[in-house]
């Protein structure tokens, strides 16, 4: 039997997994952290993502811990609202925590095919097609397709592409869990000037949010401290903005970078998954989800076409111009969003208040009405 490698334990390369042995194919997931575990942060996981774990047949453990958003609303830092979307899909448009998700997609793998503790250190194509594979630890596999799903940072991209680093876009994103008695089942984003906040219901009182802010690339909160510079820059933000820095365990900061989208995903028996083929600014929620239907898509062009230069190609072609849109608008959503002056601004927040509804539920069909499982490849 065939044998494929996964590099990356994450969404995508976890919905990879089950989605090849869901068509039979033999599969190992190699993880480079000593666990398959998930930092603490919120996931939107979009009607259009919801649609392949259906297929997939893993839906209701998906859901189990979600929760649903019903209503989503843009702000102002006062409170304002300026737009009003209510989505209604065959699926809902869900948020949770990473890590249930990711136990939701463990509990669909065999314990024998997941390999905790592997970094990638190399691999080479033999002229018999066989990768060769390697591993910081010693361990050497090889199989007949390795599939890089190892985020934006990709080795196995630098192998394929070798395009150089990712790129800076000029803010930051704290990102956290809070615990807080609110009734509130609906999403918000609320606009500053160079700054923003979004909310989202998990379940249970629980709320995932984000907050960006312009500044230099990798700057440290210190000698200040996380907590006090986040109440120092949105301290005196509408409810309850405020209360969920204080209600956090664990804040975690990234700088934000992405890629330009950029075509050949394959090299050999080699292929990109996620965000290793096609990074994104998180202004979308699209990320995982796109990687979700990248995992579908290589899955089933796999099926049909066996491990090729065939497949691969088809897979990309399937997929390719989806990402491409939606890192570019995820990207030009984050410019708007981080607009820093003021009459800039204002220009802004007009704009989405003098927009209809209709014209708002339009731009999410463009992302949440996609059905990647019914493509004929």
């Amino acid at each position: 039997m065939k044998r494929i490698v996964i590099i990356g334990g994450g969404i995508g390369g976890l919905t990879t997994a089950i989605a090849l042995r869901s068509k039979g194919f033999k599969c190992d997931v190699y993880e480079r952290s000593p666990a398959f575990e998930e930092v603490g942060a919120a996931i939107s996981v979009w009607p259009n993502a919801l649609r392949v774990f259906r297929k997939l047949g893993i839906l209701e453990d998906v859901l189990e811990k979600c929760g649903e958003i019903k209503e989503a609303y843009i702000k102002t830092s006062k409170g304002k609202v300026l737009t009003r979307t209510r989505p209604v899909y065959d699926l809902p448009a869900v948020c949770t925590h990473r890590a249930d998700l990711l136990d939701a997609l463990l509990k669909h793998l065999p314990q024998e095919n997941l390999h905790p503790g592997h970094e990638l250190s190399g691999f080479n194509t033999r002229k018999d097609g066989a990768v060769h594979i390697s591993f910081t630890n010693g361990i050497e596999v090889a199989a007949d397709l390795v599939i890089g799903a190892d985020g934006i940072n990709s080795m196995v991209r630098k192998k394929i592409l070798g395009d150089g680093a990712p790129l800076y876009r000029g803010y930051a994103i704290w990102r956290g869990i809070a615990k807080l008695p609110l009734d509130q089942g609906y999403g918000s984003e609320t606009l500053g000037l160079g700054n923003r906040v979004g909310i989202v219901p998990i379940r249970e009182g629980l709320f995932g949010w984000w907050a960006t802010a312009n500044e230099p690339q990798g700057q440290s909160d210190e000698p200040e401290g996380t907590l006090n510079k986040l109440k120092r820059i949105f301290g005196d933000w509408h409810d309850p903005i405020p209360a969920l820095f204080d209600n956090t365990p664990a804040i975690i900061k990234n700088s934000l970078y992405d890629r330009p989208p950029t075509s050949g995903w394959s090299k050999g028996n080699a292929v990109l998954l996620g965000d290793s083929a096609h990074p994104t600014t998180p202004n979308l929620g699209q990320g995982a989800c796109m990687a979700i239907e990248g995992a579908y898509l290589l899955a089933e062009s796999l099926y049909r076409y066996g491990i090729s230069e065939q497949a691969l190609k088809v897979y990309e072609q399937a997929h390719f111009q989806r990402t491409k849109s939606i890192t570019n608008n995820s990207l030009m959503i984050g410019w708007l969003g981080q607009l820093q002056n003021p009459l800039a601004a204002s220009i802004r927040n007009l704009f989405f208040y003098v927009q209809p509804e209709k014209a708002s539920l339009a731009i999410l069909d463009k992302y949440f009405g996609h059905d990647v499982t019914s493509i004929d490849m």
